[in-house]
């Protein structure tokens, strides 16, 4: 798929090609996850095109090409990029890694791409970063067709915040006695408090962040994330 126009893009990960090259993977509005080759961008000190190419850069971007690595045209930054660092650098290095991990090339997700424009924004503005990342994944997981019924159990009755339920993946909540030995426990109100996004609800986050975990980790294979890895030492040492 060419590019003619310039498409709305940010940059997940950028490796080496030959000498003076780089692979793009990126994410666009209007294409999704895709590769393109970045020529003779790497090595001259006059060229100024690769500071561009880094993430949370918001880009405007065209490529050319018949085959399945395109090759880019024409680059330049939309708007400035958002200024990240510390733990909302490695939190938005660890959205960059499940996008490549969970996407499939050329596959339109429009939807996603604003919520992970927003997170951006939200992280660059110093806005919790686990309430960011936690709405970033159940936003992804629900996009991707595993969403969450958060008010009702698998039998269609009403979450109760009193009462303590077991979560079946792929299917949903049921009462705590029901639930196989091993299923993961949740309070109803801390249930309650996800659906609503209310993270002023003690344990909403610790509960969202174990259930996101439950769903993503069998999609990309039980694979350890180097972002997620990262992200923990930097939070266990703080």
């Amino acid at each position: 798929m060419n590019s003619a126009e310039l498409v709305d893009s940010f940059v997940l990960h950028s490796r080496p090609f030959k000498e003076s090259s780089l692979i793009l993977d990126l994410f666009t509005l209007d294409y999704g996850r895709c590769s393109v080759l970045a020529r003779g961008v790497r090595g001259s000190k006059k060229n100024n095109k690769r500071a561009l190419l880094q993430p949370f850069q918001p880009l405007s971007l065209s490529w050319v090409g018949r085959s399945d690595l395109k090759t880019l045209k024409q680059m330049e930054a939309s708007k400035p990029s958002f200024a990240l660092v510390g733990i909302p650098s490695l939190s938005g290095l660890y959205m960059n890694e499940l996008i490549m991990k969970l996407l499939t090339q050329w596959d339109p997700h429009p939807d996603i791409f604003d919520v992970y424009q927003s997170s951006l924004m939200r992280l660059s503005t110093k806005e919790s970063p686990s309430a960011v990342l936690r709405e970033f994944e159940l936003g992804l997981i629900e996009e991707l067709g595993y969403g969450i019924d958060w008010f009702h159990d698998i039998h269609g009755d009403a979450i109760e915040a009193d009462l303590d339920y077991g979560f079946m993946p792929e299917q949903g909540f049921v009462l705590l006695s029901q639930a196989p030995q091993g299923s993961l426990k949740a309070e109803g109100r801390h249930i309650q408090a996800i659906g609503n996004r209310n993270w002023q609800q003690s344990g909403s986050l610790a509960l969202a962040r174990k259930m996101c975990r439950t769903i993503i980790d069998p999609l990309i294979g039980f694979k350890d994330l180097n972002s997620r890895k990262l992200l923990q030492q930097t939070l266990a040492i703080r």
